[in-house]
């Protein structure tokens, strides 16, 4: 139990140093005044139109995250459930934790 609320406390500190990071990234930015007169929708095409391969990487990562997470917390099969979160989205995993709940309940 200590080793497991250790792991927690590592992991909560180094998502928070991540975030400070970034945070402090983004306002030291020069680039940040350039788009407080622009719309969300202008960010967004901005982004799609110049990153779109950071985008697509940032996506398989959070996808692949995500089913490694319901792998050990759930013990579904890892190949299956990262196909289906890369193809029907993250949300498809909801589907599929949601059938096991309702399974247990019977």
């Amino acid at each position: 139990m200590k080793v497991k609320s250790t792991d927690k406390k590592l992991s909560t500190i180094l998502y928070l140093l991540s975030l400070m990071a970034i945070l402090y990234g983004i306002s030291e930015s020069s680039h940040v005044a350039n788009f407080q007169d622009w719309l969300f929708r202008d960010t967004l095409l901005l982004l799609i139109e110049s990153y779109l391969d950071i985008l697509i990487i940032g996506y398989l990562f959070i996808c692949l995250q995500l089913s490694g997470y319901v792998e050990l917390k759930y013990g579904k099969d890892y190949l299956l459930v990262s196909m289906l979160s890369i193809f029907l989205t993250p949300v498809s995993l909801l589907f599929i934790l949601s059938k096991k709940e309702n399974l247990d309940e019977n």
